[in-house]
């Protein structure tokens, strides 16, 4: 199965219009929205009244940017986002908070998703911050994770704790890998009919987006049974 899933809804209304347009046009079968952010509860309520496949987007690195946060929340979030960085997925520590304090982070975000779309479908994160081996320690079982981006699949502690422990796609694919006009091939999707392969894609990007408008994509998709989270057993 192929899921071609779309990051970052809510974060603006100019990121989520994208993924509402490509999901109009057949183009990707799921999504992941932030919590707390200038667009989310727009976008929650769209995404109930189309019935999206909608995942949680851990978000630990930008500060909560909605009108009304509640104070708490809000001061937690900020210390998350001076303790994890886009390259802390990595490995790169910059003085990561305790084990509680993220897991009430989580919790925070876990149940403000729930309160604006239900159930997540799954959880991902914004630059990857899911992957963190303190961060994936916390995570619920019970939900579907995305695993690594697989040019990079050597066995961290998270990624062998993601394998063992959780349920998602065999692999995930950023969009540059698989599209010809970012650079990708197609090829790169052939194992898609026999396990369920992830590819990422950021519709407000504009290249993102054209390649996703395009014919090419269009035949592809074709070719492949398509899914999203939903779609994978727990």
């Amino acid at each position: 199965m192929l899921i071609i899933n779309a990051d970052d809804m809510g974060a603006s209304r100019s990121t989520t219009d994208p993924v509402l347009e490509c999901f109009a046009a057949g183009t990707i079968t799921s999504t992941s929205a932030m919590v707390w952010m200038p667009d989310t509860v727009r976008c929650a309520e769209i995404a109930r009244a189309r019935g999206l496949p909608v995942g949680l987007h851990l978000n630990f690195t930008l500060p909560f940017a909605a009108d009304q946060v509640p104070d708490e929340i809000r001061r937690r979030q900020l210390t998350m986002t001076r303790s994890f960085r886009p390259d802390s997925w990595r490995g790169a520590d910059h003085g990561i908070p305790t084990a509680e304090l993220i897991a009430a982070a989580i919790a925070d975000q876990l149940r403000g998703f729930r309160e604006l779309f239900g159930e997540p479908t799954h959880i991902d994160g914004h630059h990857h911050v899911h992957l963190h081996a303190a961060v994936l320690t916390q995570l619920p079982r019970t939900l579907a994770i995305r695993p690594p981006l697989s040019p990079d699949t050597g066995r961290s502690f998270g990624q062998r704790w993601l394998l063992r422990r959780f349920r998602g796609p065999a692999t995930c694919l950023a969009f540059a890998h698989v599209h010809p006009a970012l650079g990708g091939g197609f090829d790169q999707l052939s194992d898609a009919r026999r396990r369920t392969i992830e590819v990422m894609v950021h519709p407000a990007q504009e290249s993102e987006l054209e390649a996703l408008r395009s014919p090419e994509w269009h035949r592809c998709l074709a070719g492949f049974p398509l899914a999203s989270y939903r779609d994978l057993r727990a």
